[in-house]
């Protein structure tokens, strides 16, 4: 959690949200605009114009996107912890000699066994 006022600056300029609150986002998106939108037609439908529809639909689109735009903490409550890189030997990268080299001789022994089996 944040405990003060600069770490809440610094996690929001950090920009960074883990996998849940991610999930927890879109959520919030998607019924709050959903919802507005079944309200709003409602609404128009009763008053007669659908610009209500577009009011309720717009005012939803904009409370959502202030609550879920910026990295607040409450969507960072579940972070990951990631393994710590390697010393391990990498596979060898496409374009390099070792790379074209392993290669060539994959596609020379299944050309034999083809040729074999003729």
């Amino acid at each position: 959690m944040v405990n003060s006022l600069e770490e809440l600056v610094e996690m929001l300029m950090a920009g960074s949200i883990d996998f849940v609150g991610q999930k927890r986002t879109f959520d919030l998106q998607f019924y709050a605009i959903w919802i507005a939108g079944v309200i709003g037609f409602i609404h128009g439908y009763i008053e007669q114009k659908f610009l209500m529809t577009f009011y309720w639909i717009f005012g939803a689109s904009v409370l959502v996107t202030l609550l879920t735009l910026p990295a607040w903490p409450i969507w960072n409550r579940d972070p990951l912890d990631f393994l710590p890189a390697s010393d391990k030997e990498k596979a060898p990268k496409k374009g390099t000699k070792e790379a074209a080299s392993s290669g060539k001789a994959k596609k020379g022994s299944a050309g034999k066994k083809n040729n074999k089996e003729n």
